[in-house]
């Protein structure tokens, strides 16, 4: 079981939303999913429209019981959809760490968490009466294929608990001044941890609420992956407003809307750390299905039962005042879009139980890997990359100046796209795309520019990086340089 641990102590940086669309696009790909809350505020239950009154037992229960005591699944485990499942946490957890919590006493006390995890993601064989048992067929079966946990925003034992239970550590962090500042320290505090418990892990920064826009988010992107390279997850998530509201509604994003921004950002990185951290999904035939459990969810609740207005849930238990305002605002929303539409809402309990799951299109991953490594201002052409002999156009490379403006010109084998975004295109890469020479094995792009001064950068495969053949260079006020290009 891959486990992926998404720790940030800044609020408001996605960490929650990271975790809880991280496991949905997961469990879509058919991976069984379990999705751990260890966050006291239980905002995971919450974005899944998990009722808290409904909860039997929680995070916090599992930690205290004894290791070599056998765990309640059924009164554990929340059963949110189809590969989905959740161990929510309540508000008492925040008290776990204390003197006399439960946790702080205990042996083993920053490995609690894994044992809950070892102990849940293993299933008994069960044996038919007269059958005989041997080694093979007695052997406990794996729950689980991946486990996403949520951490709270501060360190201590829940933290250390939570970078125990595995070596994947995902840091979300939003393209602003505070979060730049503070990703070297969350960085450097996830190693500190995992040292003291004589382990190594593999952070990963993940870019998220980033609006392509703005030229300070830009700046600010670039200047996380001068620094961190290969500790970025190559994708970024968009600040999407469907992101908010899926939450609010108690859904995934890939739920609330499968064509948004959101969707698509945290499919794609789904799909790369299927690829890079190396995630065995199980064959249809392999699959076993975790017992069904009753799901009282804002996402169904419309469909399992009919509640009166300002009343109950049809089961005797109040609304609070949140769920009947979300409930309030989807049943407007189903009203509203229900004739323009015939395909079945994901909301449905049939169609969470049918779903199939979703195979990832290469077209869903805007931003590839990294092609290229720029060291010492040289470029490492991949070792599959044709062999062309570049002697006869490599006086070509860079920037040259014409008589109407300039000629940008790029090796063909450092990537499969290249795009270039300066104060010419207001630093939107998408708008200047290079082009493809095969005849000579070079991307080219001729633009016309009126005299002046500009910066810029070249965007290849997604990378944003220096352009190696233009040695003209200046600050760009981040800790960052740019490239310079001057038409006098």
């Amino acid at each position: 079981m891959r486990t992926f641990t998404v720790i940030n102590q800044k609020g408001g940086c996605g960490k929650t939303t990271s975790a809880i669309n991280l496991a949905s696009a997961f469990a879509k790909t058919g991976c069984r999913t379990l999705l751990v809350d260890l966050d006291p505020q239980s905002h995971c239950a919450a974005g899944l429209g998990v009722p808290e009154d409904r909860l039997d037992l929680d995070v916090s229960d599992a930690l205290r019981a004894p290791v070599d005591q056998p765990l309640n699944r059924d009164r554990l485990i929340w059963h949110v959809s189809r590969h989905l499942d959740l161990l929510p946490s309540r508000m008492k957890l925040a008290g776990i760490e204390a003197a006399q919590g439960g946790l702080a006493d205990q042996d083993n006390k920053a490995l609690r968490l894994r044992s809950v995890l070892n102990r849940l993601r293993k299933i008994e064989p069960s044996m038919d009466e007269g059958a005989e048992s041997n080694s093979e067929s007695s052997s406990p079966a794996l729950m689980y294929d991946v486990c996403v946990i949520d951490c709270p925003p501060s360190i201590g034992l829940l933290s250390y608990n939570a970078i125990a239970a595995g070596r994947e550590v995902v840091i979300p962090v939003e393209t602003s001044f505070f979060s730049l500042r503070g990703a070297a320290k969350q960085v450097q505090t996830a190693r500190s941890i995992a040292r003291k418990l004589g382990m190594r892990i593999h952070p990963r920064l993940l870019a998220t609420m980033h609006d392509p826009s703005q030229p300070l988010a830009r700046d600010l992107l670039d200047d996380l992956r001068d620094r961190f390279g290969a500790g970025m997850i190559p994708i970024v998530v968009r600040y999407d407003h469907a992101l908010k509201e899926a939450a609010s509604f108690g859904q995934p994003i890939d739920e609330y809307d499968d064509e948004s921004m959101g969707a698509e950002d945290y499919r794609s990185v789904c799909e790369w750390l299927v690829e890079h951290v190396d995630i065995d999904r199980p064959e249809p035939d392999s699959i076993v299905e975790s017992k069904p459990m009753p799901v009282s969810t804002l996402a169904n609740a419309s469909l399992t039962r009919a509640p009166q207005s300002g009343s109950s849930d049809g089961d005797g238990a109040p609304l609070s005042r949140a769920q009947e305002l979300a409930m309030r605002a989807r049943n407007m929303q189903q009203a509203q879009f229900a004739p323009q539409t015939q395909k079945p809402t994901s909301s449905s309990a049939t169609a969470v139980l049918e779903t199939k799951p979703v195979v990832l299109k290469r077209s869903l991953m805007p931003h590839r890997p990294v092609a290229i490594e720029l060291v010492d201002d040289r470029v490492v052409r991949p070792s599959q990359a044709p062999a062309i002999d570049y002697t006869k156009v490599k006086h070509l490379f860079g920037i040259r100046k014409t008589s109407k403006g300039v000629l940008f010109v790029q090796p063909k084998s450092i990537g499969s796209r290249i795009e270039l975004a300066g104060d010419f295109n207001d630093w939107k890469p998408e708008q200047t795309s290079m082009t493809c020479n095969e005849a000579i094995g070079v991307f080219e792009k001729h633009l016309i520019l009126p005299k002046g001064r500009y910066a810029y950068k070249l965007v290849i495969d997604g990378k944003w990086c220096l352009d190696p053949y233009n040695p003209d260079r200046a600050e760009n006020g981040l800790g960052g340089r740019n490239n310079v290009v001057r038409i006098d």
